[in-house]
């Protein structure tokens, strides 16, 4: 069983991406290391009629039909150039049964070349999303940093929408 000092240690690991940069910042998507499952170079997407510009379609990831979202289109940055990645995220959604129990919900989120590891040592000033051009239900906190502007995502909506789509 991890002691506690681990397990602040591994709170403090994220996974950064760095996206082109909209709003005149360069944003930072922040994903806790633990959500991000994989780094994949490539993902056969089959799109799905009729859905948001931001959800490309579907794809299957260890057999399992994954939703896969665009960031660039779900954020309003600029589109990726280049090759893109395609990060394996999980969050679990609250919990909506009788029982109490929570669902894990798994999608791809296609994002720039640009992933990291990165360790924060402190939480940086937060900054209003509305201020900077970005959906508040969509992230769980936006923050100044000397890179521009680090956006804690919140998946959840999108992923609830695509399930309806």
């Amino acid at each position: 069983m991890p002691t506690e000092r681990e397990k602040k240690q591994a709170a403090r690991k994220a996974v950064a991406v760095r996206m082109a940069g909209a709003f005149g910042k360069e944003p930072v998507l922040l994903f806790a290391a633990r959500q991000a499952e994989e780094v994949l170079p490539q993902a056969d997407v089959q799109p799905l009629p009729f859905a948001p510009d931001w959800l490309l379609g579907l794809s299957v990831w260890r057999r399992q039909l994954l939703p896969v979202l665009d960031a660039a289109k779900l954020y309003g940055f600029d589109p990726v150039v280049g090759r893109p990645l395609y990060l394996v995220l999980r969050t679990v959604a609250p919990a909506e049964t009788k029982d109490g129990s929570r669902r894990l919900l798994r999608c791809l989120l296609k994002v720039s070349s640009q992933v990291a590891a990165r360790e924060m040592s402190a939480q940086p000033p937060a900054v209003s999303a509305v201020e900077n051009g970005i959906d508040p239900n969509l992230v769980t906190g936006v923050f100044a940093h000397e890179d521009g502007l680090l956006i804690v995502p919140n998946l959840l909506p999108a992923l609830c929408s695509a399930a309806d789509s």
